[in-house]
C-alpha cells in the first residue's frame, strides 16, 4: 500500500510570495493604463451612448456648479461621490475594453501561429469563372 499524499495548501509558484494572487482583477498596470481612456469617456458625447451613467455625470456637473455657488460640506460630498461613481463606471469599461483587446490579440496571434500560407508558384492569374462555365446562365 501507498501511504496518502500530504495535505496542505499548494506550492506558491517562483517569484510570489505564498498566499499573493497573481494581477487578477486589481492588476495595478492594467488599472494605470485603462485611466487615460475612462477619463476621455467623460466626454458628454461618449457618454450619451450610457443613459444612465450620462444622467449621473449630469447630475455630478450640476451638484459641482450648486457647490461653487453656495459651497457646504454635504454638497462636495455628494459632488465628489457622484465624480467618483462616474469615473470609476467608465475605468470599469475601460478595464474590459483592455482585456477584450488583449483576448483579441491573443487569439490572433494563436491563428496566426497555427495556419500555414502558400505560395503561389505560378504568377498566371487564372479567373475564377470562365464563359464556358458560366455558360448555363
Amino acid at each position: 500500500m501507498t501511504a496518502p499524499a500530504a495535505a496542505g495548501p499548494p506550492a506558491a509558484p517562483r517569484g510570489r510570495p505564498p498566499g499573493r494572487a497573481s494581477g487578477g482583477l486589481l492588476d495595478p498596470r492594467q488599472l494605470l493604463a485603462s485611466l487615460p481612456g475612462a477619463v476621455r469617456k467623460l466626454h458628454p458625447r461618449k457618454m450619451a451612448g450610457n443613459p444612465v451613467m450620462f444622467v449621473v455625470e449630469v447630475g455630478a456637473v450640476l451638484t459641482t456648479l450648486s457647490s461653487v455657488q453656495r459651497p457646504s460640506v454635504f454638497a462636495w460630498v455628494i459632488s465628489a461621490w457622484l465624480w467618483l461613481t462616474v469615473l470609476f463606471a467608465n475605468l470599469a469599461e475601460a478595464i474590459a475594453e483592455g482585456r477584450g483587446k488583449a483576448q483579441a490579440h491573443a487569439a490572433m496571434r494563436s491563428a496566426r501561429a497555427r495556419v500555414e500560407g502558400r505560395w503561389a508558384i505560378s504568377r498566371v492569374v487564372r479567373p475564377a469563372m470562365t464563359p464556358r462555365s458560366a455558360s448555363w446562365i
